[in-house]
Formats: C-alpha cells, sequence, structure tokens
C-alpha cells in the first residue's frame, strides 16, 4: 500500500491501494456499529441514451449471487450478523453499503468485497428482477412529485443525460441482456474508479489490513470514460402543463446554475434558504401565511460535478397558480434589488452548518458523506463546503440572483389534476403574468432584527464519555429523562404530554394536529414569525409527533443554542394564543395535506387499513383529521383541548445528546416552575373488536398497492417480542415476504411486514405494490406467508438470524438522539419505563419458537383479516 496520508485535523485515514482503489477510515466509538459503503463512480450520466437504466438494474443484481454464494445468501448472512444489505443509483454513482454491529466487521468487509470482486449475473436471476424493477418504475409513474421532477428536467434540458428518465423505460429494462450487465460491470467496476469507504467502532489499522487481505488481488485496466454532453445556455422561457389522476397541482421552477463546487453554487445555496427553507423563509411567509395561495413550498439549490438546477417547488389548488408563480417571480426579483439582512444571512448559514451536522450523525452517513466528497476530488471538501458558506456576503447574493435566477433561464412545469387541465394556456400566457408579477412585485415583509444574543458562555467542561439515561422528576411535576452524548455538538430535545388522538372522535378528528401545528403560530410573547425565525436561527428545527396514545414536539438543535431553543419551546407550550386567523390557515395545510395524501400509493392504502381494521374507534382515525371534523372545529375548542393535556403533571421531557444534565435539570426548572398542574381525565375504553373488512379505492394509477392484517397485542403485552421476531422472519431483504413474493414470483418492488404496538392495542399488516391484474396473487401469496408461522415452527437458524437482525438493526437504529428521544418517550409513555430501551434486546433474545407459533394462531386469523386497497388501471 502506498503511504498513509497525514490527515490532521482530519481524524480520517486515507490510503489508495496498490490497484488504485481509494480506501477512506474513520472511527467513532459512540455506538458498537460499523457501516462499510463501496462507492462506485458510474451513474445514469455514463450511459448512454441505448442503456438508460442499466446501472440501476446492475445495481438490483449486485446482491443476488456470487461464485461461492448462492442466491439469497448474502441477505441472509447479512441478516445473521445483525446488520443489512443495500444500494443506490442515482446520477453519478452507484454505491453498496452494509451496516452491522462492530464485532461482525470483519464478516461484513468479506461480504462487501466477494460482491464486487465475483458478483455473478445469473440469466434466469435478470428476468425475474427486470420485473421487479418495472414495478418499481411503475411506482415512480404513480408518485406525482417524483414524475413532475423527471419531467422539469426533461424540459429543462436538451442535451445533458439528465434529461432523461432515470430508470429508463420498462422497455428498455425489458431488454438488457446479461452481456449487456457484464460489460457495464467490467467497464466501470475497476479499482481506480472505486472508493470504500469504511465508519464506525473499529480500530484503523485492523479493518487496513483486512482490507489488504481480501482486495489486493482485485487487478483490473485503467477506466475509460465518455465526457458527458454540455448543456447549450438556455436563451427562452420554457413552459409544461401536465395532467393526472391527483388530488392537488404540482409546481416545480428550475434555473439553470453552476455545478456544486463553483463559488458561486455557495451563495446559491445560502440564497435558496433565505428564499424558501423552512416556515421563516421568503416564500413560506409570503405565499403560505400571508397570500395562502399554498400548501407547501420550498427551494433548493440543486448541484453536481458538471452542472446544478435551482429549483422552487410548490403544492396548491390549481386556481391559485397565477397569482402564486408571478408572487414567486416576484420573491426573486426583491433579491436582485435589495439586501438581505444580517439576521438572513446568519440564519441561513446556521441552517446548512446543522444540516451537514445532522447528516454526519449516523455512521452510515458519515461513511457516505467522506465518499460523496472524495468521488468529488478530496474527502475534506465537507469541511471546505462550509467554510465558503461562511464567506457568502449580502453582496453575492444579489449578484447570483440578478446572473442566475432569470425568466428567460427558467422552466416551469405544472401538473394538475384532470379536472383542472387548462388547455388555454400558452408559453406566453405564463410569460405575461410572470411579467407583470416583476413589474408589480410583491409587498415587501419587512425582515424583522429580531432579539437574538448569543450566548458567550464557555461550554462546561465535561467529559466526553456517553453517561447511562436518567429519569427523575422537575419540581413543577414533570418527568425529565436525559442522556448525554458528546459525540456531535447536537442535542435532540422531546416533549410529550399523554393523550391526544386516543381521546379523539369522529366529530372532533384532528383536534390534536390542529392544536399543536397552531401553538407554534404564536405566544403571548412571540409572533408565529419570530418562533421560526428564532428557531431556525438557533439552527435547529420543530417536528410534531402525534401518536395513538400521546404526543408532543421534538427539536433538535445546535448545542451551543440549547438554553435559548429551550426558552422558546416553554413559552410555546406554556403560553399559545391560538389566533383565530392563523387556525383557520393551518385547518387550509391540514385539509391540502389530507388530499396530498390520497395521492400516495404507500401511505393511502395503509390509513384504508387503519380505517378498517378499527372502526370507530380512535387508532382507526386519520391522525391529520378528516375534513368535515377539521372545518367544524372553533378556537373554543381548541384552547379547552390545550387546557385538558397541557399541564405539567402530565409532561415527560426527554433530551439526549451534547449537553451537561445538572445544568439542563436547572433550567427547565426555572422555566416550567409556573407551569399548571391538573388531574388528566382518563380515556374513555372503546373496545377494539376483531372482524373481516375491507376498504377499496379505484385510481388510474400504474399499481395497485394494499396493506393487509390483523389486530394484535398491546406495547405492554409480553407477546410483543415474538411478534417483533416474527415480523423479522417475515420481513425485511432477505425475509420470507421478500424471498417468497419479490425473489421468487417477481411480484413487486416493495413488499413488507410490520408489527406495531400502543397502550390499549396493535397490529401487524403487510404491505404490497404490484401490477393491477396480480392484486389477488399478492394477497394470496402474503396470506399463505401468514399460514405458515401457524402450522410449520421457525426452524432453529431462522429464529437465530431474526434475533441476531432485530438487536443489530436496534443498536444501529438508536444511533441518532432524535431516535434515542423517540425510544425513552415511548418507553415511558406506554409503561415499560426506560429500562425497557436498555432490556429490549435481551428480551428479543428469550423468544422461542413455541412463543412465535402460539402468537401467529393467537393474532393472525383470517377471519379478522382487514385489507385496504388502491386499485389501479392503466
Amino acid at each position: 500500500m502506498s503511504e498513509q496520508d497525514s490527515m490532521r485535523p482530519s481524524p480520517v485515514t486515507k490510503v489508495v491501494v496498490d490497484n488504485g482503489m481509494t480506501v477512506l477510515v474513520k472511527e467513532i466509538h459512540s455506538a458498537p456499529v460499523v457501516a462499510i459503503d463501496t462507492w462506485v463512480n458510474v451513474g445514469y450520466f455514463d450511459e448512454p441514451d441505448s442503456l438508460t437504466g442499466i446501472s440501476h438494474l446492475l445495481e438490483h443484481m449486485f446482491f443476488k449471487g456470487t461464485k461461492k454464494r448462492k442466491v439469497g445468501q448474502l441477505r441472509e448472512e447479512t441478516r445473521k450478523l445483525g446488520g443489512y444489505l443495500n444500494g443506490g443509483t442515482i446520477y453519478e454513482y452507484t454505491h453498496y453499503y452494509t451496516v452491522l454491529p462492530q464485532r461482525f466487521a470483519d464478516q461484513g468487509l468479506e461480504l462487501q468485497s466477494d460482491v464486487l470482486l465475483n458478483s455473478v449475473i445469473d440469466s434466469a436471476e435478470l428476468e425475474k428482477e427486470k420485473k421487479v424493477v418495472i414495478q418499481e418504475i411503475k411506482r415512480k409513474l404513480d408518485s406525482p412529485d417524483a414524475l413532475a421532477w423527471e419531467k422539469l428536467m426533461e424540459l429543462a434540458f436538451k442535451k445533458h443525460p439528465i434529461r432523461r428518465w432515470r430508470m429508463g423505460t420498462q422497455e428498455q429494462n425489458a431488454n438488457f441482456s446479461t452481456k449487456d450487465l457484464k460489460n457495464h460491470y467490467l467497464s466501470f467496476y475497476r479499482p481506480d474508479n472505486i472508493i470504500l469507504s469504511i465508519v464506525g467502532d473499529i480500530k484503523t489499522e485492523e479493518i487496513l489490513k483486512a482490507v489488504k487481505d481480501y482486495y489486493g488481488d482485485f487487478a483490473r485496466e485503467s477506466t475509460e470514460k465518455k465526457p458527458i454532453p454540455a448543456e447549450p445556455a438556455q436563451k427562452e422561457f420554457r413552459y409544461l402543463q401536465m395532467k393526472g389522476d391527483i388530488t392537488q397541482t404540482y409546481l416545480k421552477i428550475g434555473f439553470h446554475i453552476p455545478k456544486r463546487l463553483d463559488q458561486d453554487f455557495f451563495a446559491l445555496d445560502v440564497l435558496s434558504h433565505i428564499l424558501g427553507h423552512g416556515r421563516s423563509s421568503r416564500l413560506s411567509q409570503v405565499l403560505k401565511e400571508r397570500e395562502k395561495l399554498v400548501s407547501s413550498i420550498e427551494s433548493e439549490a440543486f448541484g453536481l460535478k458538471d452542472m446544478g438546477v435551482f429549483i422552487v417547488e410548490a403544492e396548491l389548488e390549481a386556481e391559485d397558480l397565477r397569482k402564486a408563480e408571478a408572487a414567486i417571480f416576484g420573491e426573486i426579483e426583491r433579491l436582485k434589488v435589495s439586501n438581505v439582512s444580517d439576521f438572513e444571512l446568519t440564519k441561513a448559514k446556521n441552517v446548512i452548518k446543522f444540516s451537514y451536522l445532522s447528516s454526519i450523525e449516523t455512521v452510515r452517513e458519515y461513511a457516505e458523506n467522506l465518499a460523496f466528497y472524495e468521488s468529488y476530488g478530496d474527502f475534506r471538501l465537507a469541511e471546505k463546503y462550509l467554510e465558503n458558506v461562511e464567506k457568502v456576503t449580502k453582496e453575492d447574493i444579489k449578484r447570483v440572483a440578478s446572473l442566475y435566477l432569470t425568466l428567460e433561464g427558467a422552466s416551469l412545469l405544472e401538473y394538475r389534476p384532470n379536472r383542472d387541465f387548462d388547455e388555454r394556456t400558452t408559453v406566453a400566457t405564463i410569460k405575461d403574468v410572470i411579467k407583470e408579477g416583476l413589474a408589480k412585485g410583491v409587498e415587501e415583509v419587512e425582515g424583522e432584527e429580531l432579539a437574538f444574543v448569543k450566548s458567550d458562555q464557555k461550554k462546561t467542561d465535561i467529559s466526553l464519555k456517553e453517561k447511562e439515561a436518567r429519569r427523575e422528576k422537575l419540581s413543577c411535576g414533570a418527568t425529565l429523562i436525559a442522556k448525554e452524548n458528546h459525540f456531535l455538538p447536537l442535542v435532540s430535545l422531546g416533549v410529550y404530554f399523554k393523550g391526544g388522538q386516543i381521546c379523539e372522535s369522529e366529530g372532533n378528528c384532528g383536534i390534536t394536529q390542529l392544536t399543536l401545528r397552531t401553538s407554534l403560530k404564536g405566544t403571548q410573547n412571540r409572533s408565529a414569525f419570530e418562533i421560526s425565525n428564532l428557531m431556525e436561527m438557533l439552527g435547529g428545527s420543530v417536528e410534531l409527533e402525534i401518536k395513538a396514545d400521546y404526543f408532543g414536539y421534538q427539536t433538535k438543535l445546535l448545542s451551543q443554542n440549547l438554553a435559548d431553543g429551550l426558552r422558546i419551546m416553554s413559552d410555546v407550550i406554556q403560553n399559545p394564543i391560538f389566533e383565530q386567523e392563523e387556525l383557520e390557515k393551518e385547518k387550509d395545510i391540514l385539509l391540502a395535506e389530507i388530499q396530498k395524501n390520497k395521492d400516495s400509493m404507500r401511505d393511502y392504502p395503509i390509513d384504508l387499513f387503519y380505517q378498517a381494521i378499527f372502526p370507530h374507534h380512535p387508532y382507526g382515525l386519520n391522525s391529520l383529521g378528516e375534513p368535515k371534523a377539521l372545518n367544524g372545529l372553533t378556537r373554543a375548542e381548541i384552547v379547552d383541548w390545550y387546557d385538558r393535556f397541557f399541564v405539567s403533571n402530565n409532561m415527560l421531557i426527554v433530551a439526549v445528546g451534547d449537553f451537561d444534565s445538572e445544568k439542563l435539570k436547572e433550567e427547565l426548572n426555572q422555566e416550567f416552575s409556573d407551569f399548571k398542574k391538573r388531574e388528566i381525565p382518563a380515556p374513555e375504553i372503546i373496545e377494539v373488536k376483531r372482524r373481516e373488512s375491507m376498504l377499496a379505492e379505484d385510481r388510474a394509477k400504474a399499481q395497485t398497492a394494499q396493506a393487509l392484517g390483523f389486530v394484535t397485542c398491546s406495547y405492554q403485552d409480553d407477546d410483543l417480542y415474538p411478534l417483533k421476531v416474527l415480523q423479522a422472519i417475515a420481513s425485511g431483504s432477505g425475509g420470507r415476504f421478500f424471498t417468497e413474493l419479490r425473489d421468487k414470483r417477481s411480484l413487486a418492488y416493495t413488499v413488507y411486514g410490520y408489527n406495531d404496538a400502543w397502550g390499549k392495542a396493535g397490529v401487524f399488516y403487510a404491505y404490497i405494490a404490484t401490477s393491477p391484474e396480480k392484486e389477488e396473487a399478492a394477497r394470496e401469496g402474503l396470506l399463505n406467508e401468514f399460514s405458515k408461522f401457524k402450522t410449520t415452527p421457525v426452524d432453529e437458524d431462522e429464529l437465530e438470524t431474526a434475533k441476531r437482525y432485530i438487536t443489530g438493526m436496534y443498536q444501529i437504529h438508536l444511533e441518532t438522539s432524535s431516535a434515542l428521544v423517540k425510544q425513552y418517550a415511548k418507553a415511558e409513555l406506554l409503561g415499560r419505563r426506560i429500562e425497557e430501551v436498555e432490556e429490549y434486546p435481551q428480551k428479543i433474545n428469550q423468544v422461542t419458537e413455541e412463543q412465535i407459533m402460539e402468537v401467529a394462531n393467537r393474532y393472525l386469523d383470517q377471519k379478522s383479516l382487514a385489507v385496504g386497497v388502491i386499485r389501479g388501471r392503466e
């Protein structure tokens, strides 16, 4: 091997193996897991038009088998190690990764090397996988957002390969041969075109020795690539209108911008955050909050090695398109003629920094990040990216807005419901509307210089050693769970309350969702704009969490700003004012989201399943609400709902991350010292009845998607553990559902099973999306697999593999602070206490074959089968 680079101050080791392969290794000891990412610098851009999608099809074939491992063995061995395999293909690269417990790092590396060096492309398996990929293409056709993106790229680009449908057409994939795939593999899967990125709880010297052992004989010729066609400058505005079986309109606008590492791209990234990132962004404040023209809107600077696109995308009613389009271009025009405020500029930079830190919180994300930037020339470019963002000035924002975000360089796409298609609209019509908006402009929303004092206190000198979770009572009566972890300067903080959806009815369905959303829209001390603006300035975000038996807020932010963020969250929780105007805005947004959810072939069948399996029970209600109930809710009802649950003795606070526990407890006692206390009435107990039922809808979709399943036990019931093991045997890559219905029968791209449990009951459901004519075969196939658990004991090897898989994946799942916050909250609020978080793997390992058959016969009764299905038709 070549001499190891000196990487100070970055603790990453880079080695170039004699064969030309680059290896990156980083030790992270915050969790006992490791990620291995094989990064191949080949993607959609490297394909000729005749072979569009071949990189993606090859990725599907990669884990099918090797010279010494048969079909399915790679996934099965990885499951036995407690980890998972996956891959992904995008414009510039294909990568294959495995994440598993660190004690199996060597075995994981051997598996990855065997796949890379000895993969077999079997013709019979290829024919099966083509059918799976065709189902994936159909799934994408049924996704309005994905389809609109592809069509925008086709509209905006005439020469560059980004104009093509990424996965290729159904016809192309059907016609690919084994020879095509082998030629592609031999042409691009060469050492000098590969980066091996390894991150986790490992020792660098040991892992490098293993790399030499497993990859030392990997030798091929140097990779030759053809240059990517350059895109000619766009000189005229472009417009396309589409229609489909959707419930709301999708608007996408694209502008040509420079490549990702161009100096102007950094300014455009900051600009995109000011313009359309978060609640306090300009587009959100004007089009969503003030004018009520859109249900959602955002902007993004999307950059690759040789090109970039600035995207503005919104979801709205078709009748508001013209006003929204004029307003968007009006806001862009403002950026060209007036300076952004100091506050906006600093806030955008903080959000970018926060996003970067959040993107490397898990070992898999960290390994991917290193490989991505190394493929651009140097893994240290990630740090340099933040440095370049920090240098962006107000003048840079004005300059790049004027240079790149022009009407002539814009492409605009409208994807409308069938009923709203307008044949009279032309390019000239749209241009006139936009020009009118540019000339008139949009009334300027003054960027308030909000009072924000950044703490200059030095950080407490605390040990970097991770501490055990602590549970204790605060002086106000609330419960605090705190766990310190100082790996990254981030903190996740959750504030939860028992109640909510479990207490809702058909008459007020959605009241919990509406109450929480409106609580963020103004307090006695801060306006809605101040709340969102300040939280984003702190490099943070607020996520609402509404579960069947509890609800709350989770915020994640830079640890240096924890105290400031805590003050804002305390104000939101204790002093919301529920203004009528803000209440009506949030109703409209919720109604739009309910409609959007009906366009999702993933979520809507599951919603129908819950309605079918829990009729007239709160668990069957849509957490977003029902239109009739939402429209009827009054401010007085919202205030009463708030008063019912928001009391200190019903509050749980969970904090995980980079903070000092004693100091946090002191600050919480101070912030909530006057928070009201009151007894909380217990929710009405409604019996969960088991009966056979089906809810179905017909749509003009390329696939039929269905969710089917059974009522199971509550979270407190010990049957939960054998049900979770049953889930692991049935579902996931290499599980029975996947093997039988995808690998063997090629019925679907997506198929899985899931057991969830709440305070009063649980469910086990299976989801599958397939061609419409295969609906019955898919359902019968799933029910047959369910029946096997009732009649035939699982074998010992299958059982042990499932246990190891669950416990390994559990460790991987709990890498992030936000995941730990949610896990502690669920265990505490549903009655198992925080000890459950630590004891869960042990309880899984105690499950027996007999217990699995017992729960299968107890719950998987086809006489009480519930089904939710969206039936597609071509």
